[in-house]
């Protein structure tokens, strides 16, 4: 290491008014970077400076540690300033806090020699100490996503090696990982790289690589599936060849990346995502194309193409090779378009609608009810698993959930409630507590005879307590909230007290950690807190909405030229994301029980939040006849392409009436009436 230029006898180093400090000292393998805090008693991460940048040649990609080459204080002492060499390649790299007390790295690489050099692959490692950090990488890997089916190939780092991920496929541009009690979160700057050619965008890429420990990452775009460099996650569990992120450099050409850096205490470790979302380094704005009110003219519209007599078609018609039909929870939400008409005043098609249900689709188990309603055959049935009959307790539960909501709304304006209705929802509820599994919490579904489907514990069942506690609003009887804390508690200490195991199991195509799950924690946490004021459950609905908001982007990628997104100027910031196995945007959120949380708590921030995600998701409604390839206004695809995942820069024309349900509901609830 080439002397530094401070008095002698010191290291190069500087530090920031909160305590954080960065030093480049002689270690055990020669010279390294060390973080620490000046409260703390050890460096809180130690990375050789040899091997702190990386760069190779040629395809595919590898990491090649770059020999450290000078290091000192640039001029007024703020700046550690660091070289690097790596074949013909030189590097930069400068260290400097901001005023947000955040770590600056800013890195070049140039070509020094006289010959293009094709290929290159260059970038950032941050070593970890350990083999066993909790890593979030927002929207796609949570702790190595370990409820995700085995046999599905989704992002992992537990095994084969590592991933690597485009920027643009993650809502927050960053990686958090935690151990013993620290964290350190490296976040990205987007940059996009357009190609003179034919116009492509692409971006830096992010990620965990493992060996003996593990490598935080961020690369110039390579990428990297199972430890598979140039393997893309492209679509539901699928994987394809795609060498993209390599660039060529001309003579004296350059590439320069910019990091952000930050480091702290975190316990438990899980929790370590939080420090991502309440990191505000992003300063997009989400579109604003329609007012609530329009988005409620449009979406009821579509409600009204999709009026039956009875009920609510799941699909535009057969156009998507569908049987007519009413669907009930998850992608169908019939229950909550009902609640959709009484906010709209539609008393009797709401009555209509909750009455169809209830009168028909109960099974000979008291509380189990179908879940679809096959329109032209005039036959109930039930979902399907593995090629069996099933009720899902996710879909189940929304639904009851939905249907004690619709009766407390018929009674808080002084109109009558069927009995019928409570006592489904009664029923319902204790089918919900009794078969409850061994760990105190609901099963993933049941059989037709009303036994679990299956013993692996999940999230999917959420939405029971929800149902549980319209039981309690609809009955007064205190042995419902008593049986809806019980069951949520056991929930909370099995996912959300440490995040070892996030939130997973609620979307019935996706076998593995998804938004959906946390979702209906957050729904039921934050009712518990309103029914009884207790701040432990706004506490455990805060936490849930902000795991809930890693799925929630905070920036807009730049599309391909003449793809649709590049078109109509499409931004995906306030859009969320779905699953860590469908890696596109929908527009199923708690949209506005996030805004009412926020103002009804002293959380204003979440308010905000709320009311950019309902705006940002007005894009892609139809406005009119041929408008986003519908025929009917208000209709609404249900995947939005951000990413290399599937159709990138397009949006599909599946639309499931869940699609008109979750935007109307909000729309109406935040003010579109």
């Amino acid at each position: 290491m080439t002397a530094p230029t401070t008095p002698a006898g010191s290291a190069p180093a500087i530090a920031e008014p909160g305590g954080k400090v960065v030093e480049v000292v002689d270690g055990p393998e020669g010279p390294e970077v060390r973080l620490s805090r000046r409260d703390a008693g050890a460096p809180h991460l130690r990375a050789p400076l040899r091997g702190l940048l990386t760069a190779s040649t040629g395809r595919p990609w590898r990491v090649a540690p770059a020999e450290p080459g000078t290091v000192h204080l640039r001029e007024g002492g703020d700046t550690v300033a660091v070289t690097a060499r790596a074949g013909v390649l030189t590097a930069d790299l400068e260290l400097a806090f901001g005023p947000d007390g955040l770590l600056t790295l800013t890195t070049t690489w140039r070509n020094d020699s006289e010959a293009e050099i094709t290929d290159v692959a260059a970038g950032l490692l941050l070593p970890l100490p350990t083999a066993d950090a909790h890593v979030t990488m927002p929207g796609v890997l949570y702790n190595g996503n370990p409820s995700s089916d085995p046999h599905r190939r989704v992002p992992r780092i537990e095994r084969g090696g590592g991933f690597v991920c485009e920027e643009d496929r993650l809502p927050i541009p960053a990686v958090n990982a935690a151990w013993d009690g620290r964290y350190v979160s490296l976040f990205a700057h987007p940059e996009p790289a357009r190609s003179e050619r034919d116009g492509t965008v692409a971006y830096g890429s992010l990620g965990v690589i493992r060996s003996a420990d593990l490598t935080v990452t961020a690369m110039s775009g390579v990428i990297m599936f199972d430890g598979r460099p140039d393997v893309c996650y492209v679509s539901k569990a699928e994987v394809a060849d795609r060498p993209i992120g390599y660039r060529d450099l001309a003579p004296g050409e350059t590439i320069s990346t910019r990091h952000t850096l930050d480091w702290g205490e975190v316990e438990p470790r899980g929790l370590g995502f939080r420090k991502l979302i309440h990191t505000s380094l992003y300063q997009d704005e989400p579109a604003r194309p329609l007012q609530a009110r329009d988005i409620v003219r449009l979406k009821a519209g579509a409600m009204d193409a999709r009026w039956t007599g009875d009920g609510y078609l799941a699909y535009d018609g057969a156009r998507h090779g569908r049987p007519r039909s009413y669907l009930y929870g998850w992608t169908g939400q019939c229950m909550k378009l009902a609640r959709c008409d009484a906010l709209l005043g539609r008393v009797e098609r709401a009555r209509r609608a909750a009455g169809f249900y209830v009168e028909g689709s109960a099974t000979p188990v008291r509380g189990l009810r179908h879940g679809r309603y096959l329109v032209d055959d005039a036959r109930w049935e039930m979902f399907r698993r593995d090629g069996r009959e099933f009720v899902s307790s996710r879909a189940h539960g929304e639904t009851i959930a939905d249907l004690a909501g619709l009766a407390v709304q018929f009674r808080d304006a002084g109109l009558e409630v069927p009995p019928e209705w409570e006592e489904a929802v009664a029923d319902a509820a204790a089918l919900f507590w009794h078969t409850r599994l061994p760990e105190g919490v609901v099963p993933l579904g049941w059989t037709p005879t009303g036994v679990p489907v299956s013993s692996m514990v999940s999230a999917a069942g959420i939405a029971c307590v929800q149902a549980m506690l319209g039981a309690y609003r609809l009955s007064g009887e205190r042995v419902w909230l008593l049986r809806a804390e019980e069951v949520l508690s056991r929930y909370h200490r099995l996912y959300a007290a440490t995040f070892e195991r996030p939130f997973a199991h609620a979307t019935l195509d996706a076998s593995g950690e998804d938004k959906e799950a946390g979702m209906y924690f957050f729904l039921a946490a934050y009712e518990m807190y309103r029914l009884t004021g207790r701040e432990l459950y706004a506490r455990w609905a805060e936490v849930a909405a902000d795991w809930l908001l890693t799925f929630v982007y905070v920036w807009s990628p730049e599309f391909d030229r003449g793809s649709t997104f590049e078109r109509r100027g499409f931004k995906a910031c306030g859009w969320p994301a779905v699953s860590v196995q469908n890696h596109h945007l929908d527009v199923f959120f708690p949209t506005s029980e996030l805004r009412e949380f926020g103002l009804t708590t002293g959380r204003p921030w979440y308010a905000e939040r709320a009311e950019a995600i309902l705006h940002a998701t007005g894009q892609g409604i139809c406005r009119e006849p041929g408008d986003w390839g519908f025929e009917v206004p208000g209709e609404q695809g249900e995947g939005f392409f951000q990413t290399n995942w599937q159709r990138k820069g397009e949006a599909n024309t599946w639309n499931p009436s869940w699609v008109i349900a979750l935007p109307l509901y909000h729309a109406l609830r935040i003010g579109g009436s």
